[in-house]
C-alpha cells in the first residue's frame, strides 16, 4: 500500500481523538508554564495515563471500525502505535520548546 494512503488512514483514525489529546496537551503545557521543570515528571505520567485511558475508550468505542482499517491492510496495533508515538512526541517537543521561552 502506498505510504500516502497509509498516512491518510492513520490520520483519519487519529482525528477521532485529536481534540481530546490536544486539550490534554495544552493543559499540560499551561501547567508546565506556570510551575516550571519541577513538575515535568508528573506531567509525563499524566500524559501516559491519559493516553492509556484514551486507548481503553477508543478500543471499546470503535471496535467495529477496526475491521475497516484491517481490510485496508492496517492493523490495530499499527494504528495505536503510530498515533500514540506521534502524539507523545508532539507533547515532548512542545514541552522542550516552551521551556527555553520561560
Amino acid at each position: 500500500m502506498r505510504l500516502i494512503k497509509r498516512i491518510k488512514l492513520i490520520y483519519t483514525f487519529y482525528s477521532s481523538f485529536i481534540l481530546l489529546s490536544t486539550i490534554i496537551t495544552i493543559s499540560c503545557l499551561t501547567t508546565f508554564w506556570k510551575n516550571g521543570f519541577g513538575i515535568f515528571a508528573g506531567l509525563f505520567w499524566f500524559k501516559i495515563i491519559t493516553l492509556a485511558i484514551i486507548f481503553h475508550f477508543i478500543n471499546g468505542y470503535k471496535s467495529k471500525e477496526f475491521y475497516y482499517y484491517q481490510n485496508l491492510g492496517i492493523s490495530k496495533n499499527l494504528l495505536f502505535t503510530t498515533t500514540f508515538i506521534f502524539d507523545f512526541s508532539l507533547f515532548l517537543f512542545s514541552i522542550f520548546q516552551i521551556h527555553p521561552i520561560k
